[in-house]
């Protein structure tokens, strides 16, 4: 049934009688009881609104309007939708150049060099002769093309290059240009490891910028080595025919995503025609994701969560995907189920959705915990672009403050000067009678004076320091130590011993020589002003990060050798990381546990390399846990925890556990960690055994929402 039958409405341009039609069927459909019917309707009524504008009731004809597109700078990087003419044109270029300007003609087949030398005239050049590689690589680039596999298989293209070591230089720059032909006809139907793969013969990078400005090849470059990292592997479940078109139109849907302006005519008209062909592709259901998102990321709108529960669906029925768990992250964290670090774990790089709608979400988790500086790195392009999409409040934090303007000096008077002077005088005639006064009082001191001495009124020592911040000078922690002898008494006498003691290389040679004045003020009032975030990173070691409760970063991050004394400081009046470096390891400190555990299932049980992932991820388990993951690495591959679930659980004491489930929701493994967020125990069949009255009660302290994010 097409969009008009399943309305019950013949072909209108009028869009309020497609709304009307609309309304009445809505009513007759429960949406919470059927879901797929609902989204069959809305796409029946999307497809109508825009066929809609499309149909003209009167008998006049119209021509349509095929608009043209230069390349200039000022549309760069912008997206541009082809004519129905130009996309089937670009289809055919290759075939073009390829078969109609050799100039030789040559069988279907692969004819092998000398055959090609052969069905050359007698009287050609041995100049003309040096071009019969060129002529094999367009005949087997025609070939490659026809049986339309190409598109993500390096092996099919690994023929084509074999000879590459025998042209000589004219070929290989004609060959060059041949590429890079096909490479801007096709290149929305390639996937990134095929272009990567020509790469490794050809520079594109240098000669899009030896490029003059009119040749198109530099603009398109961009686009090139950009394209989405899609999956290209249902293309055996499409026909030969319609694979170009589909997979072009594809890349198009990620275009406009990527555009951040949702233009529904040119999405719907493309979406129908990928659906018309397949609906098997989860990559195409993500970006119907993207752009529900698009319009309503804050996810406020009942429709969008029910068309979200459904595609989401679909998207997990088809094939488990990091793009789909990240949704499903952002979704249970939207609806307060899931945590901050749940979304913020999730690499764009690693997800197959446009960048637009990453920095989207995670700015919007970024905005909710207020922290100022990752939201404008997030929204700041994306509130120029469309700054619809972002509310008063919102579009606020994005403003940048304009530091003030000193105001102009102005010049004294040489009364002002006089002035001045006159005053100077009587503060010294005053000082020097107080001098005078003071020299004729008796040396003894006064009753008062012996009694505020004797009951220690005058004794200044600890007089400004409240007893909690004393209990720091000695906390067993060397964090706490660390604080008081620098940031609370920067006085005190037992800092030299402190810093001999509990401090060695850098941070001792920093220590001994810093100037106090250098060291950044910190409102410390209380020993509850401040918290310790300890970790183990690779690279670093144990760590331990310093944070006031109201910033939103650490101001130091303390590091420790094997002895457990403070190597290095990092932060303000210390050693100096860069932003990016400081910034990347405050991140690994804060995910600690999570990222253990997704070390144990996705690179451990999931991984058939983990000998290497335990040898490159140190970080992330304890030394008992160490052999025991060597001892059971010969397993193998726990196939049923691809799609598993994991919940959270404390035992009695609020001791942090993970449950983990495969994929029929069967507990099978409990997880614990240490002080750093490093595996400490993994309790399960064949691994660490636990205490069956344990067991139960972590079982039972588990919290309900299981959660998919392998």
């Amino acid at each position: 049934m097409n969009c008009w039958e399943i309305l019950a409405l013949e072909p209108t341009s009028d869009k309020t009688k497609v709304k009307q039609a609309y309304d009445e069927k809505v009513k007759m459909i429960n949406v919470e009881k059927d879901p797929l019917a609902f989204k069959k309707l809305k796409d029946a009524y999307d497809s109508a609104i825009f066929l809609s504008g499309a149909i003209i009731e009167s008998n006049r004809p119209v021509e349509p309007d095929t608009p043209s597109v230069e390349v200039n700078d000022s549309n760069i990087g912008t997206t541009t939708f082809n004519s129905e003419a130009e996309t089937k044109a670009n289809q055919n270029d290759v075939e073009h150049f390829i078969v109609k300007e050799s100039a030789v003609e040559l069988n279907n087949k692969r004819m092998p060099l000398k055959e090609v030398q052969k069905a050359l005239p007698e009287n050609e050049t041995e100049e003309r002769k040096q071009t019969t590689s060129v002529l094999i690589f367009k005949q087997e680039l025609a070939m490659i093309y026809e049986k339309m596999d190409f598109f993500s298989d390096v092996e099919k293209w690994t023929p084509l290059f074999s000879n590459e070591l025998k042209w000589t230089s004219d070929e290989y720059n004609e060959i060059t240009e041949i590429i890079q032909i096909f490479l801007q006809s096709n290149y929305r139907v390639l996937s990134r490891q095929i272009i990567i793969y020509f790469e490794t013969f050809f520079d594109f990078d240098s000669l899009a910028k030896e490029y003059k400005i009119e040749d198109n090849f530099r603009y398109t470059w961009t686009k090139i080595k950009h394209v989405p990292p899609f999956s290209f592997d249902i293309y055996q479940d499409i026909p030969k025919e319609e694979r170009i078109e589909y997979f072009t139109n594809r890349y198009e849907l990620f275009q406009i995503v990527e555009g951040a302006v949702a233009n529904q005519s040119s999405w719907f008209e493309r979406l129908n025609v990928c659906k018309t062909i397949t609906t098997k592709d989860y990559d195409v259901i993500n970006l119907q994701i993207s752009y529900l998102l698009l319009n309503d990321f804050r996810m406020e709108q009942e429709q969008t969560v029910t068309e979200f529960k459904v595609l989401i669906g679909e998207a997990n029925t088809l094939k488990a995907n990091k793009t789909s768990a990240f949704f499903n992250a952002y979704y249970e964290w939207v609806k307060q189920k899931g945590s901050t670090n749940d979304v913020l774990i999730y690499n764009n790089s690693e997800l197959t959705i446009p960048v637009t709608i990453f920095k989207l979400l995670i700015g919007y988790v970024y905005f909710s915990l207020s922290r100022h500086s990752r939201v404008k790195e997030c929204w700041g392009e994306l509130s120029k672009k469309n700054p619809s999409l972002f509310r008063p409040k919102e579009l606020a934090m994005l403003q940048l403050t304009e530091p003030m303007r000193s105001l102009p000096k102005k010049k004294k008077s040489m009364w002002q000067y006089l002035w001045v002077i006159f005053l100077l005088v009587m503060v010294v005639s005053k000082i020097n009678g107080i001098i005078s006064r003071d020299n004729e009082r008796n040396s003894y001191s006064s009753i008062p004076d012996l009694e505020s001495s004797f009951s220690g009124e005058n004794d200044s020592e600890y007089s400004d320091i409240s007893a909690d911040l004393l209990e720091l000078k000695e906390s067993e922690n060397l964090y706490d130590q660390f604080i008081y002898y620098f940031y609370i008494d920067r006085e005190d006498e037992d800092r030299a011993n402190f810093i001999d003691t509990n401090l060695v290389g850098q941070a001792k040679e920093k220590a001994q020589r810093v100037m106090i004045s250098e060291l950044p003020e910190t409102l410390i009032d209380s020993r509850y002003d401040f918290y310790a975030s300890p970790d183990n990173v690779a690279g670093y070691g144990p760590v331990t990060a310093l944070t006031l409760l109201d910033e939103e970063e650490p101001f130091i991050i303390l590091q420790e050798d094997k002895d457990e004394k403070i190597s290095n400081v990092f932060g303000n009046g210390w050693e100096v990381l860069p932003k990016e470096k400081f910034e990347a390891l405050w991140a690994d400190i804060q995910v600690r546990p999570m990222m253990s555990q997704k070390f144990f299932v996705v690179y451990y049980l999931l991984s058939d390399e983990r000998n290497e992932n335990i040898k490159d991820n140190p970080e992330y388990a304890t030394e008992n846990v160490k052999k025991l993951l060597e001892r059971n690495r010969s397993m193998p591959i726990a196939q049923e925890f691809e799609a598993g679930t994991w919940q959270i659980s404390q035992d009695d004491e609020d001791k942090l556990y993970t449950i983990i489930n495969d994929k029929d929701d069967k507990h099978r493994f409990i997880l614990s960690y240490d002080d750093y967020g490093r595996l400490e125990h993994i309790f399960g069949d064949e691994w660490e055994k636990i205490d069956d009255f344990k067991k139960k009660t972590i079982y039972d302290n588990a919290e309900e929402e299981k959660i998919g994010v392998y």
